[in-house]
């Protein structure tokens, strides 16, 4: 409670202690109560931990030769996956598979346990030779944990600022850090326009009831002569940008398009046949000056502006500013 709450509280109090004089303090106070209720405080509370994607899939990473060939014969994957689950007297079921940054998704009727996860990885490690190196262990998604780090000068005294390889580097070499796993770099920026302090923000893959980020969330360490302190605060996941049309603002999953859209022209078609269904590559006499068509096995030569921002770049690419901004949601 501030002071001026707390001075106003008090002559409310005065006020129907003068109206009923003959009350006692304890019902005096009772009838406050019920006219000035107290302010609920636990929408306040700082949520840093998102509740993460569906966990009734597996991520498997792989490498691209992998991953063409598994999308290739997708229905053929899912029986034998299936079949080798039956196997195991598992009554998980992959229904379908889809691509997910550095791999595929393998979506399933319930959460894989360590023994479905351990099958899938077997049978994805047989197919065409595949080595050890080709396919990864396959992994439950995960939550994510929004946490800051304070009392870094942004200016170093070697007078460099501070970048986010330092903040890496000092994680590595701490005890503290070594149960928990980066979701991304740390974010560094000055705690105000005219101020030489830093705020560190950074993201950890976590569980949905914390329990990694209870390991950070007010400790402190040494960074160089200075001490830092870890606090939680309030997750911030950004912007998305969706991966069919390439515009932000939704995800994905949500988006309305009909078909996929291409980062380079805006094409309804998929970049890697951008080059083949593109009319920019296709020759077109009608034209002043005519167009020629590409040469065959020759990438586009065309450039053509963000979807977004209008800019000389794909729509994808971090130098959009978009994608420079993409945690400020305003």
């Amino acid at each position: 409670m501030s002071y001026a709450q707390a001075t106003n509280a008090a002559a409310s109090i005065l006020k129907i202690k003068e109206a009923f004089p003959a009350l006692p303090n304890k019902k005096i106070l009772e009838i406050h109560d019920a006219a000035f209720p107290k302010p609920d405080n636990k929408g306040r509370r700082i949520q840093h931990t998102t509740k993460g994607p569906s966990r009734k899939q597996a991520i498997v990473p792989t490498s691209d030769n992998i991953k063409d060939t598994i999308m290739g014969e997708t229905n053929a994957y899912i029986f034998q996956i299936n079949m080798l689950l039956k196997s195991i007297k598992s009554t998980t079921r992959a229904e379908f598979i889809r691509l997910c940054p550095g791999g595929v998704s393998i979506n399933t009727n319930s959460v894989p346990n360590t023994s479905d996860l351990n099958t899938i990885e077997r049978y994805l490690k047989s197919i065409n030779g595949a080595g050890n190196d080709e396919v990864l262990t396959p992994w439950l998604p995960q939550s994510k944990s929004y946490l800051k780090i304070t009392g870094i000068p942004y200016i170093q005294p070697n007078s460099n600022k501070l970048t986010s390889d330092d903040i890496t580097m000092t994680m590595k070499q701490l005890e503290l850090f070594e149960p928990v796993n980066l979701a991304a770099k740390p974010r560094v920026i000055k705690a105000s326009p005219k101020s030489d302090m830093a705020i560190i923000w950074f993201d950890i893959w976590d569980s949905q009831n914390s329990s990694k980020a209870k390991l950070l969330i007010n400790h402190s360490f040494n960074f160089g002569r200075y001490i830092a302190m870890i606090r939680a605060t309030n997750m911030n996941p950004g912007v998305p940008q969706c991966h069919n049309c390439w515009k932000w603002g939704h995800s994905t999953f949500s988006c309305c398009a009909h078909g996929s859209k291409c980062q380079k022209c805006n094409g309804p078609h998929k970049l890697e046949h951008h080059r083949d269904l593109a009319w920019c590559c296709k020759a077109n006499f009608k034209l002043n000056p005519p167009r020629l068509e590409t040469a065959k096995g020759e990438p586009c030569p065309h450039s053509f502006k963000c979807v977004n921002c209008k800019g000389e770049h794909m729509a994808d690419d971090n130098k959009c500013p978009f994608w420079k901004h993409r945690f400020n949601r305003e």
